[in-house]
């Protein structure tokens, strides 16, 4: 396999949806991969008399539109606890807020994306978001992230190829400047994430997936014929962030059939 792994699977359901998928509580100081990008099984790591603790991140997420650059924003929310609600604030204190969803139905991570149809080429706005959580045992706390104007262009993808002596999908790609780290997906019609590969290293620029590489979301493979999205993700981390927050994501697409 020509890949480098910085991190480790704890299950074959890595990140899914947003598309991260789960991953362990001790995730949440890793959290890059989050969003990479997103959540776990955050499981019997820390006892119960820890205090309430929770953490909120903003980022740029980039996309390419034919010859235009376009940008949407990110808020993810992530605690050891549970949360029932939680809600975002944008800088200057927006009249109507932003409402989270649990991510994945994991009550640890809640997001919130723009919509890829509602992408512009203006930058999210800068400055501090404030995040307000209410937890399932009825405990309110507020947290903040501070989101930068910092960006990462859109890796290109030169390959993405069914070999069929080998049934295995081969993607690469070009290296992108300043970018921390990689991960791709393979998504269905239905926009279903069926693959999403483990934080790759910055180094890495080629990813081959055969039906036994780890990271499948799904017990069966794709059906003979069938049209795949192809992403590739970079992830930009904030500076000097004892979190390891993400400042921006950029993706990038292409199709492949399945077999052929």
């Amino acid at each position: 396999m020509r890949v480098i792994f910085i991190s480790k699977i704890k299950s074959p359901r890595y990140f899914t949806g947003l598309n991260y998928l789960k991953m362990s509580k001790m995730r949440i100081f890793r959290h890059s991969a989050l969003l990479l990008a997103l959540s776990v099984s955050l499981g019997s790591c820390l006892s119960t008399d820890d205090p309430l603790t929770g953490y909120g991140d903003a980022y740029i997420i980039v996309e390419t539109s034919g010859q235009d650059t376009l940008k949407g924003l990110g808020l993810h929310a992530f605690s050891y606890a549970e949360f029932s609600e939680v809600t975002a604030t944008a800088p200057g204190g927006a009249a109507v807020p932003y409402i989270l969803q649990a991510y994945l139905g994991y009550k640890q991570d809640f997001i919130l994306e723009t919509p890829r149809a509602e992408f512009t080429k203006a930058l999210p706005l800068a400055g501090t978001y404030l995040f307000s959580a209410k937890f399932t045992d009825g405990q309110l706390l507020d947290f903040s992230n501070d989101l930068g104007t910092d960006l990462i262009l859109p890796a290109v993808i030169k390959t993405a190829v069914y070999i069929t002596t080998a049934q295995a999908v081969d993607v690469t790609w070009g290296s992108v400047l300043r970018a921390g780290s990689f991960n791709v997906k393979l998504i269905d019609s239905e926009g279903k994430t069926l693959f999403l590969s483990p934080e790759l290293n910055n180094s890495v620029t080629e990813f081959s997936i055969a039906r036994d590489t780890q990271g499948w979301q799904t017990s069966d493979l794709p059906a003979q014929g069938q049209t795949l999205t192809v992403e590739v993700a970079a992830y930009l981390k904030e500076n000097n962030s004892s979190m390891n927050r993400l400042q921006c994501i950029s993706r990038a697409r292409t199709t492949l059939v399945w077999g052929q």
